[in-house]
Formats: C-alpha cells, sequence, structure tokens
C-alpha cells in the first residue's frame, strides 16, 4: 500500500474513532456535558440509538417537544423556553436536582427523554432557567415536573 492510502485510510480511521464524540456532546444536553469525553463507548451507544430510533415516536424533534410542553404548561406559571435532549443508556431511574432543590425523578426512563427548560416564575434562584420538566421521547408524555 503506497503512502498516500496509508495516510488516508489512518484519517478515516481516527474520524471513525473520534466523531461519536463531539456528536454525541452537541446533541444531549448540556447537564450531560463530559460524559462521552470520559466514556467514549457512551458516545457510541448514543450515536447507534440515535440511528435507530424509530421514526414514528412522538417528539422526533426539538420543536415538536418544545411545543408539547408549551401546551402541557399552557395554564401553569412555569414558561417552556427550550428543550433538550438526554440519552439515558441504562434503564436505570434518572434523577435531576434542581438549582432550586427540587427532585425530578423518573423510575423506568427511555433510552431518549426531553429535558424541558423555563422560567419558574416562583423561584428568584432561576437565573436563566432550569429544568421544569421531563417528556418522553417516543410517547410526548410528561414523565417528571416540578409541578
Amino acid at each position: 500500500m503506497n503512502r498516500r492510502w496509508t495516510v488516508i485510510l489512518i484519517i478515516v480511521v481516527a474520524l471513525v474513532l473520534v466523531l461519536p464524540l463531539p456528536v454525541a456532546e452537541r446533541y444531549t444536553s448540556p447537564t450531560q456535558d463530559g460524559q462521552y469525553l470520559a466514556n467514549p463507548i457512551r458516545a457510541y451507544r448514543f450515536v447507534v440509538a440515535a440511528a435507530t430510533v424509530s421514526p414514528s415516536s412522538a417528539l422526533n424533534t426539538s420543536g415538536e417537544a418544545l411545543a408539547r410542553a408549551k401546551d402541557l404548561f399552557a395554564d401553569s406559571e412555569l414558561k417552556p423556553n427550550m428543550v433538550e435532549l438526554l440519552f439515558l443508556a441504562d434503564s436505570d431511574p434518572y434523577e435531576y436536582l434542581t438549582r432550586g432543590g427540587q427532585t425530578l425523578y423518573i423510575a423506568s426512563p427511555g433510552t431518549f427523554v426531553w429535558e424541558v427548560w423555563g422560567m419558574d416564575p416562583g423561584d428568584p434562584q432561576a437565573g436563566e432557567g432550569d429544568v421544569v420538566a421531563l417528556l418522553d421521547y417516543e410517547t410526548g408524555e410528561l414523565l417528571a415536573s416540578i409541578e
């Protein structure tokens, strides 16, 4: 094999090995930042799970998830303003502690869950906002909320 093909092969192998890390970091919630660099296998699991997710899921896009959140909280003081995707590779229970000290808990989450970020007028510490609810990716159901 000549030198040019060797260099190309090395570049391709490097891309295959490294590319899932920034992809997983980019497309998942900031609450999960850093864990893909610490555990590259998790980044590969994310890429495989994302590639095999059902197109018939209720909330396939962030736009759909945000619209669902706004509908759910239309009569609430909570004002959803953003959603972020959580990748929960294991079927272990998931727990999130808000800045205001409230716990959002899911006993048996699916692989993907939408974090709903918003403003809680009752929490002066909220600043730019925090996670106020969790939505199921597949069904669109409300899994947990601070209300």
